[in-house]
């Protein structure tokens, strides 16, 4: 019998709470060896996908990520953050090491284990110039190798914006379908439309395409790194510019910046990527193409908290976050 939603959750942090008597037991292969008898378990935190608990045993450290849905309903394959690994440069952030997408393992459960990156979250409203300057200079470091992207998979961020607001409507229409949120997907398509031009002949890179302020870490060294490459991709740099935060700004993911502020951190952006070697890009089109995944992302994600507001037991800062980011989006649109 398939598992609620809710039950599912539930089983995933049940797994948790025995994660350290399994290891200890040796029922789990690890990618890094640790001293089982030593090991020692705690909670780091509760993400949309995913939750995480860190393993040590003193000299060395992994992450498990347990999913908090069925693995056939995730975002994103369990497996593709796994072949994304090797393409994560050195030192920016954790590597995803092994997956188990089954639940006949002596955790019973489905994880995901990635190498541990300490630091802390530094909450979105603490965020300064210098810290967002340093964020700007590993995303140089991350966008540094670039690729070929041809003919069906050019990126088309209409469409993809199309596709994205069709699904809501379709799947949920009482979030997806409302007077309001089509008046919003209509000016914005309008938007991207008109923006459509800064999208010709750029090139690609990987990127995280989640980089919000609760997926980076920053160590003692004042260092920022990722974590959670769940949605990581070959795709446009200007994506994972705009996610850490602007104008249009809702919940604990985004750092709140005026246009002077994004401003500095897109040229604190390309003076690295210009040190790295790298050919700079034009600082307006580099611009408009971030302003145009905002839109896109925080609709987006107006439309996920919104949603997930009206679940049995929901965070209410959820229905907050929809709320603001909503504002946001009028105000950007001028509606």
């Amino acid at each position: 019998m398939k598992a609620a939603p809710g039950e599912f959750r539930r089983a995933a942090f049940v797994a948790g709470a025995r994660l350290e008597d399994v290891l200890r037991a040796g029922g789990l292969t690890l990618p890094v060896a640790l001293d089982r008898s030593a090991v020692r378990v705690e909670a780091l935190g509760v993400g949309e996908s995913y939750a995480a608990w860190l393993v040590t045993d003193g000299r060395g450290s992994l992450v498990f990520r347990l999913p908090l849905r069925p693995v056939g309903e995730l975002p994103r394959g369990m497996a593709a953050e796994l072949r994304a690994a090797p393409l994560i440069p050195a030192g920016v952030g954790s590597v995803p090491l092994t997956v188990d997408e089954g639940a006949d393992n002596a955790l019973g459960h489905p994880y995901l284990v990635s190498s541990h990156v300490a630091g802390r979250h530094v909450p979105a409203g603490e965020w300064d110039d210098a810290l967002l300057a340093r964020h700007a200079g590993q995303l140089a470091r991350l966008h540094r190798r670039r690729f070929p992207v041809e003919g069906t998979d050019r990126l088309d961020l209409v469409a993809e914006f199309d596709a994205g607001a069709q699904w809501w409507a379709a799947h949920q229409p009482d979030v997806g379908d409302t007077r309001e949120v089509r008046r919003l997907a209509g000016e914005i398509h309008r938007r991207l439309v008109d923006a459509a031009g800064e999208f010709e002949a750029i090139t690609y890179a990987f990127v995280h395409a989640d980089l919000v302020a609760t997926n980076v870490v920053v160590g003692d060294d004042g260092v920022p790194r990722f974590i959670d490459w769940e949605w990581a991709r070959i795709g446009d740099v200007a994506n994972d510019l705009a996610l850490i935060g602007g104008t249009i700004t809702g919940g604990r993911w985004y750092v709140p910046m005026d246009d002077a502020a994004i401003d500095r951190f897109i040229g604190a952006y390309i003076e690295e990527s210009r040190s790295l070697g790298s050919t700079p890009e034009d600082p307006a089109r580099l611009r408009a193409r971030r302003d145009a995944w905002e839109l896109h992302e925080r609709f987006q994600n107006a439309l996920h908290c919104q949603a997930r507001s009206r679940e049995e037991g929901a965070d209410p800062a959820y229905a907050r976050a929809a709320v603001q980011l909503r504002h946001g989006l009028r105000q950007r649109l001028g509606l």
